[in-house]
């Protein structure tokens, strides 16, 4: 989807749908909404006054051929209560007028700022809403909603002088969106389509095109670094674990600043092990693996955001499964940041080893992991 500025009138801008919001409040047709019904001749304040907007979260009032607009439709989306909206409203709010044009098959839409969002955050989140909105998660499916894609959308309201800075706004925002879709599109990969081996060759593919770093280790180098916990959570499988790490190097990095180290839990089917779960909802134990698949989309924006500090990812993937040779409790294992523990069987025991990586790089790093959060949170 192209996204641009434009810093002409509104109301003037050939398209086919003009997108602004309005607040649940007494008068909901204020500010730049109330300068669009001065040119619609008060239809949208007639609408109001009867109930028909009332600017409650998410309600969707779509009008046509509205006189004065030299768009073909007008959406009004409500945005709730004023005082509760913020950037993440206003995202939500952006992606969820996107997903009501589509499915009407609208292509090029103009979205409008309110006159207290014509800022950089607020462009960043709009272009944030409208490309994660875009995202269809229909690679397997027969019938793809081929034909149904927006293809352009502008956001407007900014001025001539702000124009340069919601560009740059926009560019940031596209960054952590496709990043993000990254994510989702590993996420909703069935498992036998994501193995350990399959994500560390996703991974290395994502790190080569984005500048990065990456070294993944397999399980003989595990074992010459005594990764046993990793390595225990692994052996229930068939498929053999890899761990992934992946680096990002500033080109000119900030005197003292300590090095960033990200862990992100992938195990790429959670069967529970020889404590196995009950099958309600196993089929859900693919989304294991998103804390992982977390960490390497931030890592692909943190490549093209170039911040001044070094980051390094790292990502144990593994399957836990039930096979004969699967971790059993109390038995004892070995790595290098405890010599010696008794196991409760569970995937969280393969972490100690990859959460201490990071350290070998610098005593003053920062530690951030990352478990996975629900698909729909995705």
């Amino acid at each position: 989807m192209q996204i641009t500025i434009e810093t002409r009138p509104p109301a003037a801008i050939e398209t086919e749908a003009l997108v602004s919001y309005v607040f649940e409040q007494d008068n909901p047709i204020e500010g730049a909404v109330a300068e669009l019904d001065r040119i619609a001749g008060g239809a949208l304040r007639k609408l109001a006054a009867s109930g028909e907007i009332t600017g409650k979260s998410l309600e969707m009032t779509l009008l046509h051929s509205v006189s004065g607009l030299a768009a073909e439709r007008l959406l009004l989306v409500g945005a709730g209560k004023p005082e509760k909206f913020d950037a993440a409203e206003l995202r939500r709010l952006a992606g969820a007028a996107l997903r009501h044009l589509k499915a009407r098959s609208v292509k090029r839409l103009v979205f409008l700022a309110r006159e207290n969002d014509r800022n950089t955050a607020a462009a960043e989140a709009i272009t944030e809403g409208l490309l994660i909105a875009g995202f269809e998660s229909d690679k397997y499916k027969t019938e793809k909603k081929n034909g149904k894609e927006v293809e352009t959308a502008v956001l407007a309201g900014w001025g001539t002088s702000a124009g340069a800075q919601a560009e740059r706004a926009v560019a940031r925002g596209r960054i952590i969106a496709e990043a993000q879709n990254f994510t989702r599109e590993l996420v909703n990969e069935p498992s036998n389509r994501l193995t350990p081996r399959m994500l560390a060759d996703r991974a290395a593919a994502m790190a080569a095109e984005a500048g990065l770093a990456v070294e993944i280790l397999d399980e003989r180098k595990m074992r010459e670094l005594k990764m046993g916990a990793l390595l225990s959570v692994a052996q229930g499988s068939d498929e053999p674990p890899r761990l992934i790490v992946v680096t990002y190097t500033p080109p000119q990095p900030r005197s003292g600043a300590p090095v960033i180290g990200l862990v992100g839990k992938a195990i790429t089917f959670d069967t529970g092990g020889i404590s196995i779960k009950s099958a309600d909802g196993m089929e859900k134990m693919k989304y294991d693996m998103a804390g992982g698949a977390t960490m390497l989309g931030v890592m692909r924006a943190l490549a093209q955001l170039k911040p001044p500090v070094k980051v390094i990812a790292v990502v144990p993937a593994t399957e836990n499964m039930p096979g004969g040779h699967a971790q059993k409790p109390t038995c004892r294992l070995r790595s290098p940041a405890n010599p010696s523990r008794s196991l409760t069987p569970t995937p969280k025991a393969g972490w100690s080893w990859p959460m201490a990586w990071p350290m070998q790089d610098s005593s003053a790093a920062r530690i951030w992991w990352m478990q996975p959060r629900s698909p729909e949170r995705l």
